[in-house]
């Protein structure tokens, strides 16, 4: 990650109140996105591996269509759940973690916890090891 919004910035954007002694906070959606697009604008892609694991994209910057592997994740592919860089599972905790998945690579219906995470667990919100 090479840059991350301010909190104050964000907080300035959406309207905080209280409800019942808790704060909350109120946006609309396309001030939703913004806010999403500023966060995610400072992640790094790997613009090599991006356009190989997303040929489509790849096909699409050779052909003009779309600017960059980075300005493609930040307008689109982190919406699509397209990863950013590749995320080595950790794959003990993974199963640990996760036992549906953990009994789908025992029966062989899963190679391994990081095929699952690729290919299902990221857009699914799992963790590909401990934070």
């Amino acid at each position: 990650m090479r840059y991350v919004p301010p909190f104050d910035l964000i907080r300035r954007s959406v309207e905080i109140s209280t409800v019942k002694g808790e704060l909350r906070v109120n946006l609309s959606y396309e001030e939703f996105i913004r806010i999403l697009k500023m966060m995610i604008a400072g992640i790094e892609v790997n613009s090599d591996w991006y356009t190989r694991a997303y040929q489509d994209i790849g096909e699409a910057i050779k052909g003009g269509a779309v600017s960059s592997p980075q300005q493609h994740f930040v307008d689109d592919g982190y919406f699509e759940g397209r990863l950013p860089f590749p995320m080595q599972v950790d794959e003990k905790w993974y199963l640990e973690q996760n036992p549906d998945v953990a009994d789908s690579v025992r029966r062989g219906a899963v190679p391994s916890a990081q095929v699952h995470f690729d290919d299902d667990g990221y857009r699914e919100g799992r963790l590909p090891f401990k934070l």
